[in-house]
């Protein structure tokens, strides 16, 4: 179990990486609570059902934001044809 959690938060921190260079101020929550379920995975003795419901939260957040990424992208180019960036 417990090398089973070193992988989950070292793919935690990967996946941060990725959204501060994908997003950076955009997917700040986000970022926040993938920070969060990697402290609670490092853990010498990670608590799995709070794990779980970060996750879960997570997960939720993230599909929330790849379903407005398109519009969110349109905003921005439109904004930068008009100088607004």
């Amino acid at each position: 179990m417990a090398n089973q959690m070193h992988h989950l938060a070292s793919a935690i921190a990967e996946s941060l990486k990725q959204l501060e260079a994908d997003y950076g101020e955009e997917a700040r929550e986000i970022r926040a609570k993938l920070a969060e379920a990697q402290a609670e995975a490092a853990k010498h003795e990670p608590n799995s059902t709070k794990l779980k419901a970060i996750l879960a939260d997570c997960g939720d957040m993230v599909k929330s934001f790849a379903a407005l990424d398109p519009a969110w992208r349109a905003v921005q180019r439109v904004a930068r044809m008009v100088g607004l960036d």
